[in-house]
C-alpha cells in the first residue's frame, strides 16, 4: 500500500513539474514575441494610443514617419512643401500602389471614392474629406487619411502645439475637425477589391 503511495506521489509531482515547464514555455515565447516590436511601432503606439503590436502595416507608418513634418505648401509636392491633396495621392501611390486623383475635390467626386458618412464604418485607409462649412453643397478644401482609433494622418496649413504646420496627425473625434467633417471615402482599386484596412 505504501509503495503504490509513492508512486502516486510520484507521478504527481512529476505531472506537476511538466506543467511548470510548460508555463515556462510560453512566458519565455510571449518574451521572445515583445522583442519583435519594431522601434517604429514603438514610436508611434504612444501618439496613436494603442499597444506597439496594433502599429501596423508597419509601411504605411514608414511612409509617414519620412514625411511628418514636412510644412504645408499650397501646391506642393516636395517635403519642402506639401498640401493635403498631393500628401494623400503619394501616401496611396506608395502604401497601396494605387493612383488616386490629385485635388481633394477630384479625389471625392471620382467614380472611384465610395462615399459614406457614418463613422463608425471608418477603417483605416479611409479618405476625410472636409471644408470649411461640413457640407457637401461646397467645395471639398481638404482631405486626410484615417489611420484607425480616431485618428488621421495629413498636411495642413493649422499649426499644431509646436507651431509648425505640415503633415501630421490628427484627433478626428476634435470638434473642430468634426463640425468641418463632409464625408468619408473608400477607394474602389477594381470592381472587386477596396482599400480597407482594420479599424
Amino acid at each position: 500500500m505504501r509503495g503504490s503511495v509513492n508512486v502516486i506521489l510520484m507521478f504527481i509531482c512529476f505531472a506537476f513539474l511538466i506543467g511548470c515547464k510548460s508555463k515556462k514555455a510560453v512566458y519565455y515565447s510571449l518574451k521572445e514575441e515583445q522583442r519583435n516590436i519594431l522601434p517604429i511601432q514603438e514610436k508611434y503606439s504612444p501618439i496613436i494610443g494603442v499597444v506597439p503590436e496594433k502599429i501596423e502595416p508597419v509601411q504605411l507608418y514608414e511612409f509617414i514617419d519620412n514625411w511628418i513634418g514636412a510644412p504645408y505648401k499650397m501646391g506642393g509636392e516636395t517635403k519642402m512643401g506639401v498640401d493635403c491633396s498631393y500628401f494623400s495621392q503619394i501616401l496611396f501611390h506608395k502604401v497601396y500602389g494605387v493612383l488616386i486623383e490629385r485635388t481633394a475635390h477630384k479625389q471625392f467626386v471620382a467614380n472611384s471614392t465610395d462615399r459614406f458618412i457614418g463613422q463608425s464604418f471608418l477603417k483605416q485607409g479611409d479618405l476625410l474629406f472636409f471644408n470649411q462649412k461640413g457640407s457637401e453643397r461646397y467645395e471639398i478644401t481638404h482631405v486626410g487619411v484615417y489611420l484607425g482609433y480616431g485618428k488621421f494622418v495629413h498636411s495642413s496649413s493649422n499649426r499644431t502645439e509646436t507651431g509648425k504646420n505640415g503633415v501630421q496627425i490628427s484627433d478626428f473625434r476634435k470638434s473642430k475637425w468634426q463640425r468641418m467633417f463632409v464625408a468619408a471615402g473608400r477607394k474602389v482599386v477594381s470592381s472587386k477589391t477596396l482599400i480597407q484596412g482594420s479599424n
